[in-house]
């Protein structure tokens, strides 16, 4: 009896052992629901220093220190998480008078569990009698590397001399695209950067940027494209004892051995400033010069190899290529580059030049 009191025992605790929870539901993927928010989005005559939103389950918002921003800014914001709440706090004291705000928090907040995103999360009032309701947006049109998201845009008032810190402020899209919502009836200069020491200012010299002036905020989606580019002309690395131009390039090579190499070059108002490189020992100057017909340079003899075609449209004809300049409103001269051609020997070549549409990269003041 013992025994078989023993041996029910046991099994009594293996059939306890492999039972499990029930299975559950389908996956959680219903982002949180705004059920209260203070100030009401829109709220007029808003002089407060705090914020709260409140939602239907507990949330969770990782990287919101990093992405909640502010328009205009908003000194010593801070914000804190408790259970189902969003607070926001600032300074007391600051706000302007008949100005709309609008904190930001993207999609940075979502529910505890899954983290399912609640999009385009915002708070926005006025310290007046009415919102400002006007809009801007685009594209960054990037050339070079780096990402779209650690650019920075800012509105500045158009006509200004110096860069102070803005009112409105966004950050690009991962496809280069940017929204500003209530925005007042305005016309601004945008401008786009990197803040590479992350001071959260513009370093003119040390940061690149591009810029377009002179836009008005709209009541509908139009959209405007704003230049940028990290490129920059540079020489490549050579033995400076190679380094030659077409005038006293020689090669002691029989002809036989060499290519008879002559480039077109289409018109241009402006001049134009060429170099041939060929990897590691060659560096050519192949045209210097503005003409108003397509130029063909005289053929000259080159050793066999693979030469790159680089250089720029000198717009100010300053033999020098220049960056963009904010206070000059002149963009960065056009770069040319992406081009090549291969000298075989005993061969003869008229090689064309492509050169960028200078008129597209110009910004009028």
């Amino acid at each position: 009896m013992k025994r078989f009191f023993i041996a029910s025992f046991l099994l009594l605790l293996v059939g306890c052992a492999v039972q499990s929870r029930p299975q559950g539901g389908p996956k959680d993927e219903t982002p949180p629901t705004v059920v209260k928010m203070t100030p009401t989005l829109g709220a007029l005559n808003f002089t407060g220093s705090k914020a709260e939103i409140v939602f239907d389950e507990y949330i969770q918002g990782t990287k919101l220190r990093g992405n909640i921003t502010t328009s205009p800014p908003l000194e010593g914001l801070e914000f804190e998480i408790i259970g189902k709440k969003l607070k926001l706090n600032w300074e007391d004291g600051q706000l302007l008078e008949n100005t709309t705000y609008r904190i930001s928090m993207g999609d940075e907040i979502g529910d505890l569990n899954e983290n399912n995103k609640y999009t385009n999360l915002e708070v926005v009032w006025s310290t007046g009698s009415f919102i400002d309701s006007m809009q801007a947006g685009g594209q960054v049109d990037k050339t070079g590397k780096g990402a779209f998201e650690d650019l920075t845009i800012w509105l500045l008032p158009a006509g200004s001399d110096t860069v102070g810190l803005p009112k409105f402020s966004a950050t690009p899209n991962k496809d280069g695209s940017f929204y500003l919502s209530y925005l007042p009836v305005d016309t601004f200069d945008f401008l786009v950067f990197e803040d590479i020491n992350f001071n959260k200012t513009w370093d003119e010299g040390v940061e690149t940027f591009g810029f377009l002036k002179g836009i008005p905020t709209s009541s509908d989606t139009s959209l405007i494209a704003i230049p940028y580019s990290t490129e920059r002309f540079e020489f490549p690395e050579l033995d400076t004892a190679a380094i030659d131009s077409v005038a006293n390039f020689v090669d002691t090579t029989s002809s036989e051995n060499l290519g008879l190499i002559s480039f077109t070059i289409p018109p241009s108002a402006d001049s134009v400033i060429l170099y041939a490189h060929r990897a590691g020992d060659v560096l050519i100057d192949l045209c210097t010069g503005a003409g108003t017909d397509t130029l063909t340079t005289e053929g000259h003899y080159y050793a066999p190899g693979k030469y790159e075609v680089f250089g720029y449209v000198d717009l100010n004809g300053n033999g020098l290529w220049d960056s963009p300049s904010w206070t000059l409103n002149t963009s960065a001269e056009p770069l040319i580059s992406g081009q090549s051609f291969e000298v075989k020997a005993n061969w003869e070549l008229e090689q064309p030049i492509t050169l960028p549409n200078s008129n597209e990269d110009e910004i009028e003041p």
